[in-house]
């Protein structure tokens, strides 16, 4: 009986193992590039609608074993190709194929949340996506921001000057605030970094005014742009809903480059360059005529002035300072590499740059390193530290209000005939300003010294994992610590410096923040039928702390840059805040079979900048997109993607620091130290600026995916704006921050993109952008008032209900208008276009451009009102009308002399990009080095190529005012932005 039972037992384990292995069959293959022929190493071989899959391996081979008879469906993917789908069974078994590049990236997978991301064929918003290709490869861009020019439809980007360090300004679909900065939240590989305009003082020692006019850089500037993958950007609400409070300008999401399985690779760049001025005004000559018209004749003024011309040499001062060549060098080592269980990235980099103004410079160092490690088949840590350190020299330029120490503003008064140069090492004094600006350059300091470290990480841990679903965590997290020290000194010989109480000015500033912001999040990956389902939920903490310190030393002895050995000492400035928030989300995605996809979300979050501390705030989203042509019923041969999509979000824009509180003043109360308190009552029933948007688009992909069509049309309502509200004067304070205003942004954004030749030895590459965005104030909640810029002789900006905060007025009176004066322009573009080419020949030689039009938007110059001011703006004497007073004295409009001569209009096209390249044949390149070397690559390229414009500035992007949601388009003597010139050479090894 028991050998029976034993012989029983055998045979139906014999019948089983037969069944099993009659029950499975392996699929093999290779994947190549359709084009080129070669290996697509690291492709994706996924069966449908399961987990099961795997990866090609450095020839493009895979083998998969399905434990089925049954027939399956593959789908065959790599990152810039269009993937295909295969139905395989024991018969059919072995695959060859080719898959075609993705020129309209339909296959490219977009981050859309805190732990979510989607194909970019089955997104509902639009995402606008920048590859490292597009970011650095066709010229060296010196900041990260200033590489997004031109290539994100929905972007204004203004520069604060072009003085080395960058310094930029981004706004995405208009105005998001009134009072704030309307800049886009920044994410860096997980970690909430800071990109905050720093001060450096230099506007507190000219007497400029507040930090907004300081020229400085905004912190984006820190980051080497070579390092980075992609940037995503969700450009609104209803993309961006899922970041909750600091989400209402939109989000930036930046992925740096990782490491890849394979053989360890080296590779070395140096880019060698130089920078001119892209463009100068000229100044006016002067002759007898002129100054016997310009000069009075009290103090005999007139007659000194013919004998300085009689005598003096004809100087051309703003060739002088700002028509340099600047040296620009950019050094840069990644070595990069891995197993199937550890990936690597490091890299190193130097860039040194020179100014077009003598003694300024940007020098930045970084290093990286990126390291993926699989700690077992279910966990998966991936850490990413960054350190940087940049030293910035920016000079002296913008705005100064007549103290002297800005170079553009004092050579707009000093006529050509007056030598400003040292003689024998000393510099005459300067007659007609208060300051020798050659002995400003040659002598003041305005420096910053940046030192950074960045730190993430992100932890996949897989929970369950079956044939039809999966559960994981991710925990992901980092900080980001900065430390910006900055001087600013003015020696106590110089003239400006000379006519004060106490000469020689020292202002020594450190800013530090610390930033470390946590998540945690379940990611539930299932079927229901034929939908699959994607359930996330998890948890999010913030952390924000800033420090900022500035001292103040005046009357320094001679040569002395100690704050001790200062006459008067004092603390400018001395500021602290932490910032904790908390959030909470959830959010389901459905997929039937790429037809139809759905999302719906939402968030809490709550924040001790709120009234309200504990309360929570709610931000939902949802989103549609339906891919018409992946329906049976749906056959054309010109379509083959059309997709169209809804989507709706709410989020918010965080209250600023201090405005719950009221502040205390330090005041001298009977000879003692007291305080008192200030004009502006806090309020502690103050809540985020919220915003709420509807975007509704279309996505086409024609003539096998070679074309793709993109339309987006948005309405985004800004509710809760924070606007001063006037008190009572029986209060006894004048104003409380209050949430009043509203705005409407209401925009249009087209692209269309495509390969126009596809050939072996010829393709060409071309994307059109073109956006436009409508802004208006459609409840204001105080009284109608003007502000911005330098008041309404110049120009200044319109709050009023029915119009654009964007409306620029000035004199003269207009009782009709409210506020009171006449409407002159208004800063907003009437659109934006963009045009991107790349052309390859023989697979070896690429040639790529970037054109970036603008149409329409106005700028107040004031560069304009003061060389008209000090008689020195190009062709000042001149006489268009003949009526016997110069161009200088009397502009149009009529009538004449009113803000209307400052408001020009700031259209222009720009050739943004130009590259040419040439990669050497692998097989060349290994005959000639004997395998040393794998790939050499030689190139030039320029920045800022060509400007075409009629507006009367250095560059109608440039701004004094840059930093600043509305104004932030008037120019001040800027520091003229440079035109850059770069030769190239990659080698890898």
């Amino acid at each position: 009986m028991r050998k029976a039972y034993k012989l029983s037992a055998a045979i139906v384990l014999l019948f089983l193992s037969v069944g099993w292995s009659f029950a499975q069959y392996t699929v093999t293959g290779i994947v190549t590039d359709s084009r080129t022929g070669e290996p697509l190493i690291g492709a994706n071989i996924l069966v449908r609608n399961t987990t099961t899959g795997t990866v090609a391996d450095l020839d493009g081979r895979f083998t998969l074993n399905l434990n089925s008879n049954d027939e399956a469906v593959l789908a065959i993917s790599s990152l810039g190709y269009l993937s295909q789908t295969f139905t395989v069974s024991p018969s059919s078994n072995s695959l060859q194929v080719a898959l075609k590049e993705d020129a309209t990236n339909l296959e490219e997978v977009v981050i859309t949340g805190l732990a979510s991301s989607v194909k970019r064929s089955n997104l509902a918003n639009a995402v606008s996506s920048v590859s490292a290709r597009e970011l650095t490869g066709t010229t060296t861009i010196q900041t990260t921001d200033g590489a997004l020019y031109g290539k994100i439809a929905g972007a204004t980007i203004r520069s604060n000057g072009g003085a080395p360090g960058g310094g930029l300004s981004i706004q995405l679909r208009g105005i998001s605030s009134l009072s704030g900065a309307s800049q886009p939240l920044i994410i860096l590989d997980g970690v909430y970094i800071n990109n905050s305009f720093q001060r450096t003082g230099r506007a507190a020692v000219t007497g400029a005014g507040a930090s907004n006019q300081d020229d400085g850089s905004n912190r984006l500037a820190d980051l080497n742009p070579a390092d980075i993958e992609s940037i995503e950007v969700l450009k609104g609400p209803s993309a961006a809903a899922i970041y909750g409070t600091r989400a209402n300008a939109g989000v930036i999401i930046i992925t740096t480059k990782r490491g890849s399985e394979g053989k360890t690779k080296v590779s070395l760049s140096q880019d060698i360059g130089f920078a001119q001025p892209l463009r100068l005004l000229g100044v006016d000559d002067w002759s007898e005529e002129k100054i016997n018209f310009f000069f009075p004749t009290a103090n005999n003024r007139r007659e000194i002035e013919l004998e300085r011309f009689r005598q003096g040499d004809r100087i051309d001062y703003e060739d002088y300072f700002y028509n340099n060549t600047a040296l620009l060098s950019n050094t840069r080592l990644t070595v990069t590499g891995g197993t199937d269980k550890t990936k690597f990235f490091v890299s190193g980099n130097i860039t040194s740059e020179d100014g077009t103004v003598k003694n300024t410079g940007f020098d930045r160092y970084s290093i990286r390193a990126n390291i993926d490690h699989k700690i077992s088949n279910s966990i998966r840590l991936g850490v990413s530290s960054n350190y940087i350190k940049s030293q910035t020299d920016r000079g002296f330029t913008g705005n100064q209000n007549n103290s002297g120490a800005s170079i553009g503003y004092s050579i707009a008064y000093v006529p050509n005939y007056f030598d400003l140069r040292p003689v024998n090492g000393i510099y005459p004094n300067n007659p007609y300003f208060a300051e020798n600006p050659v002995a400003l350059t040659d002598n003041a300091i305005n420096s910053s010294e940046v030192n950074r470290f960045v730190q993430a990480f992100n932890l996949d841990i897989d929970l369950l994992k079956t044939s039809k679903s999966f559960l994981k965590a991710n925990i992901a997290g980092g900080l980001d610590f900065l430390q910006n020290s900055t001087m600013v000194y003015l020696p106590e010989f110089l003239q400006s410096q000379q006519a004060s109480a106490n000469p020689g000015d020292l202002l020594v500033g450190k800013q530090e923040s610390f930033n470390t912001n946590f998540q945690a999040a379940l990611v539930y990956n299932w079927n229901l039928g034929q939908v699959n389902m994607n359930s996330q939920a998890g948890l999010v903490r913030l952390d924000f702390n800033n420090s900022t310190l500035f001292n103040r030393g005046r009357g320094l002895v001679p040569g002395q840059t100690n704050l001790r050995q200062a006459a008067v000492q004092e603390i400018n400035e001395n500021f602290n805040s932490e910032i904790q928030e908390a959030g909470v989300f959830l959010q389901q995605e459905a997929n039937w079979d790429d037809k139809v996809i759905g999302t719906v979300g939402i968030r809490w979050d709550k924040s001790t900048l709120n009234g309200n501390a504990n309360q929570s705030y709610a931000f939902p989203r949802a989103s549609l997109a339906v891919n018409v042509a992946n329906f049976d019923f749906f056959n054309s041969s010109v379509v083959n993607q059309l997709k169209p999509r809804i989507a709706y979000g709410e989020t918010a824009g965080p209250v600023a620091f201090g405005n719950i509180y009221t502040p205390l003043i330090g005041a001298n109360i009977g000879g003692l130290l007291g305080s008192v308190v200030s004009a502006q009552v806090g309020n502690d029933r103050i809540f985020p600026e919220t915003a709420t948007e509807l975007e509704f688009g279309v996505d086409m992909g024609l003539f096998n995916n070679r074309v793709g069509i993109e339309a987006t049309y948005y309405i985004k309502n800004t509710q809760n704006n924070i606007q001063n509200l006037n008190l009572s004067p029986a209060a006894g304070v004048n104003t409380t921050p209050s949430n009043e205003a509203e705005l409407q942004n209401k925009g249009i954004e087209l692209g269309i993109s495509g390969t126009i030749v596809d050939k072996s030895d010829f393709k060409w590459f071309s994307r059109v952008l073109y956006w436009r965005n409508r802004v208006n104030l459609t409840r204001l909640g105080i009284p109608t008032y003007t502000a911005g810029a330098f008041g309404s002789g110049l120009g200044t900006f319109l709050y009023a209900e029915g119009f654009a905060p964007t409306t620029i007025v000035g004199t003269p009176a207009d009782p009709s208008i409210p506020g009171g004066f006449t409407i002159w322009g208004d800063a907003q573009p009437n659109f934006n276009m963009s045009i991107y080419n790349t052309i390859s020949l023989k697979k070896n030689l690429e040639l790529s451009f970037l054109v970036d039009w603008r149409q329409g938007g106005d700028n107040i110059n004031l560069t304009s009102f003061l060389t008209d001011s000090g008689g020195t703006t190009n062709g000042w004497f001149n006489d268009d009308n003949g009526d016997g007073i110069p161009n200088g004295r009397q502009r149009p409009p009529a009538p004449h002399n009113n803000a209307a001569r400052w408001v020009q209009d700031a259209s222009f096209v720009k050739v943004r990009e130009i590259g040419l390249y040439y990669t050497f044949p692998r097989t060349q390149v290994a005959n000639m080095f004997g395998g040393a070397l794998e790939n050499i690559k030689i190139g030039a390229s320029a920045n800022n190529v060509f400007l075409f414009t009629k507006y009367e500035g250095y560059d109608p992007e440039t701004s004094t005012f840059g930093a600043q949601s509305v104004a932030n388009n008037v120019d001040i003597a800027p520091y003229p932005t440079p035109r850059r010139i770069f030769f190239h050479v990659t080698l890898d090894f």
